[in-house]
């Protein structure tokens, strides 16, 4: 059985007298795919956020790796593993292909005063170890061909890859991805579910997905679980969660879990 590597105990976040995100529990284990699904304002983003210490929760803790998350900031996050996308991408337009996953992998190397005015040997060691850790990434997902095209140039899936790509920079264990699939084509969202298979195996981490796309979550997470106003009414397999009597009552029938 896999070690968990991240676990929400009895989460719950207040804004003023609205409670967003009521008691939730949520584990994620080592090398694990689990979706995080609900109707529109049920929380999943809310979720999202207090995951990666964009918020800090009301009550109930986060642990990551074993170790408590409160107080700690998104960069520290990161640096300690953690990476996401966004609904809504948010690459640098006007920076290169190759720039946008480059500035990526920065939060693992020396800052300093000394290090940006001592541009010695090991500098130099270090820049041309990440122009080819980048180099590597964007071959492995067929964007090396864009490295100097500015980012906003790539078709839409092009840009959705990119951002997948900026985040692997970071190295992380977990892989947040916030709506992967919205704005693609039936065609798009194929090489999406393939796409974040692939990643899984070929660089061992951990996925939780949030996504309303139901065909997309039921084919790839191994367990799904279910937020309505804030509160989590089900978990479960796929075929567990296809029959839930308060699941398929929050997307208002059953056709909605098999489209």
């Amino acid at each position: 059985m896999s070690a968990t590597l991240l676990e929400l105990k009895d989460v719950t976040i207040r804004f003023g007298g609205l409670v967003a995100v009521n008691g939730v529990n949520l584990s994620v284990p080592e090398g694990g795919l689990i979706g995080l699904i609900g109707p529109n304002g049920a929380g999943k983003t809310t979720v999202f956020n207090m995951i990666t210490g964009v918020y800090q929760p009301t009550a109930g803790s986060i642990s990551f790796r074993g170790s408590p998350t409160a107080g700690l900031r998104p960069h520290a996050l990161t640096k300690g593993g953690m990476a996401r996308t966004f609904q809504n991408i948010r690459l640098f337009g006007s920076m290169s292909v190759f720039d946008n996953v480059r500035v990526a992998t920065q939060v693992h190397r020396p800052h300093g005063i000394r290090e940006a005015l001592w541009r010695g040997r090991s500098h130099h060691a270090g820049e041309k170890e990440v122009e080819e850790r980048v180099m590597d990434l964007l071959q492995v997902f067929s964007l090396q061909d864009f490295r100097d095209e500015p980012a906003r140039s790539l078709p839409y899936g092009g840009q959705r890859r990119l951002e997948i790509v900026r985040a692997l920079a970071t190295q992380p264990k977990l892989l947040l991805l916030d709506e992967p699939a919205a704005g693609m084509n039936p065609s798009e969202k194929e090489e999406l579910m393939h796409l974040i298979e692939f990643i899984r195996k070929r660089f061992g981490m951990a996925i939780l997905l949030v996504e309303h796309d139901m065909k997309v979550v039921m084919g790839i997470c191994e367990r799904i679980a279910v937020l309505e106003y804030g509160i989590k009414i089900a978990e479960g397999t796929p075929k567990e969660i296809q029959v839930h009597p308060k699941v398929i009552e929050a997307y208002l029938g059953a056709s909605a879990l098999h489209e």
